[in-house]
């Protein structure tokens, strides 16, 4: 009995040694999933929207006076780009929905930088740019306004054109006149108010050039042409009237106008543009009847004031022919080139000095003296 008893106690010890043991077993492995920490796998990463800067725009203070601009802006984004959107008063550009994201070296702070030209309408405009990612979108904005600039006040320009022609004898010349007059019809097409003048002698030539010298101080811009005789004298160019009958070179001065009297007048007058142009440079009239000297051909170098544009049919010195045609080989060539439109001063007669050298085989060659300080346009564009 005894030893039945001890063999039932020894059983009922075993089974509770072996139930205390899988209890242990058990709460370790609990234990063990409980530490397992699995919610990083089915959250979502948190990610910024954009933010959007643009390098220029300040509100209503912003006017501009074109109605292209070029919008700039500065993008920041923690994830890649999926897709931008500028409007311009609220209509999507539609040529910019994909639009182009390239750093900018410039922008040291800048990751990414937009620059696209938009066109604006006349007044208020609102320019929006939309960035897209992944975790989202960003609007920015802001106002332009455009408005017109005012309408250019066209300079006034005054021009006196004289072509002396009907010479005495054998000095006659056959295209002056006619150089005068279509002289005359182009620079009034482009815009010029016109004092025309053929066959003067001294006196009229003197009031005429008096007259323009008081009335040009209400120009900004001033032109003499002449056409017909001219002659240089100790380094000085002179325009010979039609009466003039100087019997030696000392005389010139008293019988032919003074050319550098035209550039006086031109200063006193405070105009902005001066230009000068004199194809005059033919042989001198006079130096058979000399005695002595006339040794000196054509015309000389001439210094004008700050913005004036000398213009010669030949170079320093040279002669050039008086043509056979309507007009003088020079005007002829200046003719065609003096109305294109949207052709510099400079250009114009560099035009005319690369037609005139093709045209007289290179035996006349025009020259010019310029101290403009800004631009001139016979005709723009």
């Amino acid at each position: 009995m005894k030893t039945y008893l001890l063999i039932t106690i020894g059983f009922l010890l075993s089974l509770i040694t072996y139930a205390q043991e899988s209890e242990t077993t058990i709460s370790t492995s609990r234990s063990g999933r409980q530490k397992l920490n699995t919610q990083g796998l089915f959250t979502p990463e948190t990610v910024a929207a954009p933010q959007i800067t643009f390098q220029m725009g300040n509100g209503e203070s912003d006017i501009v006076q074109t109605d292209h601009i070029i919008i700039k802006a500065c993008i920041k984004t923690s994830k890649p780009l999926i897709r931008l959107e500028l409007f311009v008063n609220d209509v999507l550009q539609q040529l910019n929905r994909d639009l182009k994201v390239t750093a900018d070296p410039q922008l040291v702070s800048c990751e990414h930088s937009v620059a696209q030209a938009v066109q604006l309408q006349e007044g208020s405009n609102k320019i929006r740019l939309v960035a897209y990612n992944s975790g989202g979108n960003a609007t920015n904005s802001f106002l332009i306004r455009y408005e017109k600039p005012a309408p250019i006040v066209q300079e006034k320009r005054l021009a006196l054109v004289i072509g002396n022609a009907n010479y005495p004898s054998s000095n006659r010349l056959a295209n002056p006149a006619n150089d005068a007059e279509d002289m005359s019809k182009a620079l009034k097409n482009v815009g010029f108010e016109v004092m025309q003048f053929t066959d003067l002698d001294n006196r009229s030539m003197l009031r005429a050039i008096n007259e323009f010298g008081t009335k040009l101080k209400d120009y900004q811009v001033g032109l003499f042409y002449y056409a017909g005789h001219g002659v240089q004298s100790k380094g000085r160019n002179y325009l010979v009237p039609i009466d003039a009958k100087p019997t030696s070179e000392g005389e010139i001065e008293y019988d032919c106008f003074l050319a550098d009297r035209i550039l006086t007048k031109m200063e006193d007058a405070h105009t902005r543009t001066n230009i000068v142009v004199l194809d005059a440079c033919r042989d001198n009239p006079f130096e058979r009847s000399w005695s002595r000297g006339g040794d000196e051909k054509g015309l000389s170098a001439m210094n004008g004031p700050s913005g004036t544009y000398l213009a010669f049919a030949t170079s320093p010195g040279k002669t050039a022919a008086d043509g056979t045609a309507r007009n003088g080989l020079y005007t002829a060539m200046l003719l065609k080139y003096l109305s294109v439109p949207g052709l510099s001063i400079e250009s114009v007669f560099k035009q005319v000095r690369l037609e005139v050298m093709k045209q007289s085989n290179n035996r006349q060659t025009p020259w010019e003296l310029s101290s403009l300080i800004g631009d001139f346009y016979f005709m723009s564009k």
